[in-house]
Parts: structure tokens; C-alpha cells; sequence
């Protein structure tokens, strides 16, 4: 008796992400079209901050059930097919939080220069986390990595919250923006991030690589 051919990860990765981005976007979506954003003097900060981070956790929780698949490389033919496989991995995450991003955004109906924030905010955490997760695993095992994904992501909301909380917002409610305090407190913190997240990934493929090469081969 044949057997079903094993899905490609990239099948089981579009499945699972469009199974819970309809498992969040839906009831995130109609809650916030039943309770949209404040004006900017009445809790649009909070109402802003919390979105961002049921979004950023919606991420993170999706992260953490599809890492396994990268245990196994998927590209086995390319020089570092670990990292490929991770690549495909972090992609998949960002546009997950993309996607729900943009829906639930608009569900809230921000000034759209504040969903355009609100997306940067959303793609810029998504990598990072992803990067640094998928990486910490590889090195320390999943208990290290979800507290260190937990951390930077505190850590990459806050700046947005520090930066929101001493600019503020537009009349309207839109992103108000100021170059120095976005450089200052932002990209500072972001770029910190980035190299953290850069570092223990590339620190986790080199570790696989030389797995690779220490393992016989028939």
C-alpha cells in the first residue's frame, strides 16, 4: 500500500499561518471595528500599545509552533541550508504580523499615517524576535529561547512606547513624527536589537555547520 508523500515545510508553514491568521484577524478585527481607537487625548497611546503587542504575541505564538520544522533543513542542496530554511522561517513570520497588522489596523480605523506606524513598528519586531528565537534555540534549547524572544520583544515595544509617550500624536491622531527622538529612542534600540538577533543567528548556523561536518556521511 503507497503512502502520502510528507508536505514540504513551506506547505505546513502557509497552512498553519492562514489557519491562525483567521484565528486572531477575526475576533481582533470585529472587537476593535466594536471598539475603535480613542482620539489622541483619550487612550489612543494604550489602545496603540496593547494592539501592537497582541499582535507582536499572535506572532511570536505562531514562531514557537512552526521552529520545530527548521530542526530538519529544507534546502538541503544549498551551502548553508540551515540558515535558508531559518530565512524562509523569519519571512513567514513577518508577513503573518504584516497581514494582521494592516487587518486590524484598519478594523480600528487609524489615521493612516498611524497604520503606516503601526506596520513599520509591527515588520521591524516580527524579524527581530523571529531572528533571535529561532536562533536561541538552536544554541541553548526552547526554555532560553522563548525567555530571550520575550525580553526583545518588551524591549522593541517600549521604545515605540517611550518614543509615542514623549512626542505624542497628531490632532487627528495620526504618527507625529520627529526625526531626533525617532533616532534617539527608536532606531538606537532597534539597532541594538538587530545586532543581537543578527549575531545569535549567525552564531547558531555556524554551530550547525559544524554538526554538519562532524557527522559522518555514508
Amino acid at each position: 500500500m503507497s503512502t502520502a508523500p510528507s508536505r514540504h515545510p513551506l506547505e505546513a508553514i502557509l497552512a498553519i499561518g492562514l489557519n491562525r491568521l483567521l484565528m486572531w484577524g477575526v475576533p481582533l478585527s470585529i472587537g476593535m471595528l466594536l471598539v475603535r481607537a480613542p482620539a489622541a487625548d483619550d487612550g489612543l497611546l494604550l489602545y496603540t500599545l496593547v494592539h501592537l503587542t497582541v499582535v507582536q504575541i499572535a506572532t511570536f505564538t505562531l514562531l514557537m509552533k512552526l521552529t520545530h520544522l527548521t530542526d530538519q533543513p529544507w534546502f538541503t542542496h544549498t551551502k548553508r541550508a540551515w540558515l535558508a530554511s531559518v530565512a524562509s522561517l523569519v519571512a513567514a513570520a513577518v508577513g503573518f504580523s504584516g497581514l494582521l497588522t494592516l487587518a486590524t489596523s484598519a478594523a480600528a480605523r487609524y489615521d493612516v499615517s498611524l497604520q503606516f506606524l503601526q506596520l513599520l513598528s509591527s515588520l521591524d519586531i516580527a524579524w527581530v524576535v523571529a531572528a533571535l528565537y529561532i536562533g536561541a534555540r538552536k544554541l541553548w534549547g526552547n526554555g532560553t529561547a522563548l525567555v530571550l524572544g520575550s525580553v526583545i520583544l518588551a524591549a522593541c515595544v517600549a521604545s515605540i512606547a517611550l518614543y509615542l509617550q514623549a512626542v505624542g500624536f497628531t490632532d487627528s491622531g495620526g504618527w507625529l513624527v520627529d526625526g531626533a527622538a525617532m533616532y534617539r529612542i527608536v532606531v538606537s534600540s532597534d539597532t541594538v536589537a538587530a545586532v543581537l538577533a543578527l549575531a545569535v543567528l549567525l552564531a547558531a548556523s555556524r554551530s550547525d555547520q559544524r554538526t554538519e561536518q562532524a557527522r559522518p556521511h555514508s
